[in-house]
């Protein structure tokens, strides 16, 4: 009786000694390598060595520091203080991999206001200009910090109808009412407030077919506001 006793406590032992030694193993494992993915298209504003010259910022995240000094989310929230990134995921395999996934921003309209050049994205947050490229969005002209989520929504619906998204190049808001420059013609389109939003687009759509073939270099602008109606004001001249 007593042996056996003697002989589990040994065996409880060596199975502690066991885990232990394993431990201490997998803490000298080294990352073998990183593996950066992009969710969704390919990536347009940052690539794999921006990305990689973001993670050696900091000791943890190299290349060669060990497994279990990595702390992943310390890693995703230095991935996402890139205001080029929406969203980051980070997590390892068995394998001593540290598989990173990432999601760009997208922009989908640009600001000009006094000095100030920047894009703004699908949820509202401000994406700086890049060298690497420029989408083609619309471009509004003026201070945005009292309207952005009505001009993000007004914008989202401009991208949704392919007439507006090809023939809108540029706005403003003026007395909460947004004035639109178009592609095809040189007058202003006096859109109003973001609503109304499809009775609207089918006057511009009714519009485009009337001025084929008329002629519309007197116009000056085109007021889309009234109801059941389309207000055409000329020029002086």
């Amino acid at each position: 009786m007593r042996y056996s006793k003697v002989y589990f406590f040994s065996i409880l032992i060596f199975l502690v000694l066991i885990v232990i030694f394993s431990q201490k193993r997998n803490s000298r494992k080294e990352i073998l390598k990183i593996n950066i993915n992009f969710n969704g298209e390919s990536p347009k504003f940052i690539d794999y060595e921006t990305v990689n010259k973001l993670l050696i910022q900091r000791k943890d995240t190299t290349y060669f520091l060990k497994e279990d000094m990595v702390d992943l989310k310390e890693v995703e929230d230095l991935l996402k203080s890139n205001p080029m990134i929406a969203s980051a995921e980070v997590f390892r395999t068995p394998q001593g991999f540290l598989n990173i996934k990432l999601d760009e921003r997208k922009p989908i309209i640009r600001i000009i206001n006094n000095g100030e050049d920047f894009y703004i994205d699908d949820f509202g947050y401000k994406v700086p200009l890049s060298t690497k490229y420029s989408p083609r969005v619309p471009i509004f002209y003026g201070q945005v910090d009292k309207i952005l989520m009505d001009l993000v929504d007004f914008t989202k619906k401009i991208k949704n109808d392919p007439l507006s998204k090809l023939e809108i190049i540029d706005l403003k808001n003026s007395n909460n009412k947004y004035v639109l420059g178009l592609r095809s013609f040189p007058f202003k389109v006096i859109w109003g407030k973001n609503q109304k939003h499809e009775q609207k687009l089918k006057k511009l759509k009714y519009l485009y077919s009337y001025l084929e073939n008329k002629d519309f270099f007197k116009i000056d602008k085109v007021n889309l506001t009234f109801d059941k109606q389309i207000v055409l004001e000329y020029g002086k001249n």
